[in-house]
């Protein structure tokens, strides 16, 4: 399973009222999504829960593509 898709994934289970059909790599996470600071601390930690990585911040991760790069370049390291 791609990035992006896993990443759709946890986002139906963490926010299960947003339309994921809408969304893209290019989706901005507060904006385009509607997440706020308390879901993006569930996203984060479900998502490094998932990919076996770690965020160090998540003040760069700006957009659904921003977090789908940041999984590529971390996983397996």
């Amino acid at each position: 399973m791609m990035i992006f898709d896993k990443l759709i994934e946890i986002l139906k289970r963490i926010m299960p009222q947003v339309d994921t059909s809408k969304i893209t790599k290019e989706s901005v996470l507060t904006t385009d999504v509607g997440i706020d600071s308390l879901n993006l601390m569930l996203l984060a930690i479900t998502v490094e829960d998932e990919f076996n990585i770690h965020f160090d911040s998540t003040n760069e991760l700006k957009t659904v593509g921003d977090i789908c790069n940041f999984v590529e370049t971390h996983m397996g390291k």
